[in-house]
C-alpha cells in the first residue's frame, strides 16, 4: 500500500565547507559544495582513475566549486568555475580536489 506523505516536500539543504590554505597558499579561501549528487561524485573518481586531469578540474570547478579569493598577478578575480580551475598552478589545483575529497568523506563530528 502507497501512502502519500503528509508534508510538503523535503528541500536537500546546500551544505558548504572553507578550505583555509595554509603554506604558500596561507590566505586563499576556497568555498566547496558537500552535497554532490551522487553522480557527479563517481564522475570525478572515473576521471581521476583514467588520469583525465584537464576534466576532472573542469568537473570540479563547474560542479563544486562555490567561490574562492583568488587572484591572478593583474589583481584581477580569477572565476570559481572549471575555467577557472584551468588558470591556476597544478599544485593549487591538486590542494582544492585533495582537501574537498577529504572534506567530503570525512564522517561528521558526532553529536554533543
Amino acid at each position: 500500500m502507497v501512502t502519500q506523505p503528509k508534508t510538503k516536500g523535503f528541500k536537500i539543504p546546500k551544505r558548504t565547507a572553507t578550505l583555509i590554505l595554509d603554506g604558500d597558499y596561507q590566505g586563499a579561501e576556497v568555498v566547496v559544495r558537500l552535497d554532490v549528487p551522487v553522480g557527479t561524485f563517481l564522475e570525478i573518481q572515473d576521471l581521476v582513475a583514467e588520469e583525465k586531469q584537464l576534466h576532472v578540474f573542469q568537473v570540479f570547478g563547474d560542479s563544486i566549486l562555490d567561490t574562492w579569493n583568488l587572484q591572478d598577478e593583474n589583481d584581477q578575480g580569477i572565476p570559481a568555475d572549471g575555467k577557472g580551475m584551468q588558470m591556476i598552478p597544478i599544485d593549487l589545483a591538486n590542494i582544492i580536489v585533495t582537501e574537498w575529497s577529504g572534506a567530503v568523506t570525512e564522517p561528521p563530528d558526532p553529536l554533543g
